[in-house]
């Protein structure tokens, strides 16, 4: 959708609370009573646009194996680690954390809304991959939100600092398939079955 795509470059470029609805609607090629129509607000286009990109994350994991529920559980990890890392490492998700995360600072309903629908719902989608993976006796015994904490922080490191100061990006976007791997692989074992 055009109004999707117009919202999201501007929130990427300028921020959420700096673009104004009517730069939104020009971009989009519409009028601003047509982007009412769609959205109330600014805040709901800003639900939509990240909704729709954790739709994307979703889709990227499921492609790259995580979605597949009779596939090893190694393979299943390493899928959706591989889908989340690199859409943390793309691009636009570097831009849009650059711009907003202090924005977001200030507005705590957004993002409350920001977490809920991004982060929020990829640690609750990790958690009940683990969650699942725990009735199949494939991993032990544990508190799959815990679970999905230790095994994100082992896929993103220190990557989140290098991101955001633009540091050794490309090198790392390389390393991710050996990255999500060997901490795939770590996490296994920590929380592998009982032998």
């Amino acid at each position: 959708m055009a109004i999707l795509d117009a919202g999201w470059t501007l929130f990427l470029a300028q921020g959420v609370e700096a673009t104004p609805i009517e730069a939104i609607a020009a971009q989009a090629g519409v009028s601003k009573v047509t982007l009412y129509t769609y959205f109330p607000d600014k805040t709901a286009l800003f639900r939509a646009a990240v909704e729709r990109e954790m739709a994307r994350i979703e889709a990227a994991q499921a492609a790259a194996g995580a979605g597949q529920p009779d596939a090893p559980i190694a393979d299943r990890l390493t899928g959706f680690g591989t889908g989340l890392m690199q859409f943390l490492s793309s691009k636009p998700a570097i831009d849009f954390y650059s711009a907003v995360a202090g924005e977001l600072r200030r507005h705590p309903d957004l993002a409350r809304a920001f977490y809920d629908l991004g982060p929020g719902r990829t640690k609750a989608n990790l958690a009940g991959l683990i969650r699942d993976a725990v009735g199949r006796h494939e991993l032990r015994a544990c508190d799959p939100d815990y679970a999905a904490e230790a095994l994100f922080g082992l896929w993103q490191g220190f990557s989140n600092f290098q991101f955001s100061l633009d540091i050794d990006v490309e090198a790392i976007r390389r390393d991710l398939p050996r990255r999500v791997k060997a901490g795939v692989a770590t996490f296994l074992k920590a929380y592998g079955p009982e032998r």
